[in-house]
C-alpha cells in the first residue's frame, strides 16, 4: 500500500496522492480491452529501502484499429522504513516516451497473448 501523499511518476507526469493514482487507473479501465504482463525482473535493496520490478507489458486499446502498446515497463518503489508503505512509485519505460505514443497511431505489430 502507498501513503496518501506518495509520489507517482511516469515518463509523462508526476504527481502526489494515492487518490489521484487510483482515479487515473479507474479511468483507464474502459480504454484498455486486453492486457498481458510478464515478469522480467524483481530486486530488493534493503540498504535503500527500494523494490525494483520490470515487466513486459502489452496493452490493447479500445480504438477501432486496436493498437497494442508493448514495451518493457519498470517500476521502482521507495519504502518508508517506519511504516513499510510506498512513498515513491516511479515508472520507467525501455523506450522513448514519444515512441510509446506513436504506437497508438500505428497498426499493431504484436498481439496481446
Amino acid at each position: 500500500l502507498a501513503l496518501g501523499h506518495c509520489e507517482f511518476a511516469d515518463p509523462f507526469v508526476s504527481f502526489n496522492g494515492r487518490e489521484r493514482f487510483v482515479e487515473n487507473l479507474s479511468n483507464l479501465g474502459s480504454f484498455i480491452t486486453k492486457y498481458s504482463a510478464k515478469s522480467l525482473n524483481y530486486e530488493t535493496a534493503t540498504a535503500t529501502n527500494t523494490v525494483e520490478t520490470k515487466f513486459m507489458v502489452k496493452l490493447e486499446l479500445n480504438l477501432p484499429w486496436k493498437p497494442v502498446l508493448a514495451w518493457p515497463w519498470g517500476v521502482t518503489c521507495e519504502i518508508d522504513p517506519e511504516t513499510n508503505l510506498i512513498v515513491v512509485h516511479r515508472e520507467a519505460w525501455d523506450i522513448d516516451a514519444w515512441e510509446g505514443v506513436k504506437q497508438v497511431f500505428r497498426k499493431p505489430t504484436t498481439s496481446v497473448n
